[in-house]
């Protein structure tokens, strides 16, 4: 290869180099969101036995005005009871909320049937209602 095109490949590579190095440091501040320690665990005021013996679902009361973001659950199951906690991304902290009550519902699957397993809200750790009937509003 002779001087001219090695330089010109040279430059072009220097180039390449400093257009990564720009992509890099601008992806570096920008965040996909809060990270999972971030996240809030909240409660919620009921479950439902729901007609599949391996599913349970889980009621909570959300705001209009501030309603919980990507709301996930985690589930630990054991012979007498299953402790289910919800969590959401962080709430606004400089928005006032209003105090209405939106009933929000989050099917759970099971590895073993409720039976007569006590359902705990993981964020409390205190048992929940269990109803056998259809979930309202839903």
């Amino acid at each position: 290869m002779n001087r001219k095109r090695w330089a010109e490949v040279a430059a072009a590579g220097g180039a390449l180099a400093v257009l990564i190095v720009v992509a890099l440091l601008f992806n570096s501040t920008r965040t996909a969101g809060p990270p999972a320690s971030q996240r809030e665990a909240f409660g919620f005021d009921a479950a439902y036995a729901d007609p599949d013996p391996m599913v349970v679902v889980a009621r909570y009361g959300d705001s209009s005005s501030c309603p919980s973001k990507a709301v996930r659950h985690t589930l630990v199951q054991g012979p007498a009871r299953i402790v289910v906690t919800l969590t959401r991304a962080p709430m606004p902290t400089d928005q006032a909320c209003t105090s209405d009550y939106g009933a929000k519902l989050v099917r759970i699957s099971l590895t073993a049937p409720l039976g007569s397993r006590a359902v705990v809200d993981g964020s409390r750790n205190k048992p929940v209602p269990i109803s056998t009937g259809s979930p309202p509003f839903g």
